[in-house]
């Protein structure tokens, strides 16, 4: 077991397992929000669905539509349990806290350095606290 202190970006409680990725996905037109489908046929999670999983991605990638996708994935039920990233991503993180305000759900999204992320193993339990503390095990 591992703990990692993390930076809480949008702070919450969560567990999942780890789905990590070494390439920066867009949420607009990357993941299906009905499915919690990557779709983007060009990333390294494509046809991997990141419902209920805590999603490690370096960093998000493009489109300030991003945050309206999380936002529809967290009314669906269909996102990620945790999204922790090396550079924090506010198109995305956006969407969280509309989540929160509107559905009384979201997503906790926390960075942490690169050494850190590569250090996390795929398929990983992953828990989060509110303060950022990650406990990998």
């Amino acid at each position: 077991m591992k703990i990692i202190q993390g930076k809480p970006v949008v702070p919450g409680e969560s567990r999942g397992r780890a789905l990590v990725s070494r390439v920066p996905l867009s949420f607009w037109g990357g993941v299906d929000p009905h499915t919690g489908e990557v779709i983007d046929v060009h990333h390294d999670l494509s046809g991997q669905v990141i419902t209920r999983k805590a999603l490690l991605i370096p960093s998000g990638r493009g489109s300030c539509s991003g945050s309206g996708i999380m936002l529809e994935m967290i009314r669906q039920k269909t996102c990620p349990n945790i999204l922790i990233s090396i550079e924090a991503e506010p198109i995305i993180s956006l969407g969280s806290v509309l989540g929160y305000e509107l559905y009384k759900r979201g997503v906790p999204i926390l960075t942490i350095t690169k050494e850190e992320y590569e250090s996390i193993p795929d398929g990983a339990l992953i828990t989060v606290k509110e303060d950022g503390r990650i406990t990998v095990e």
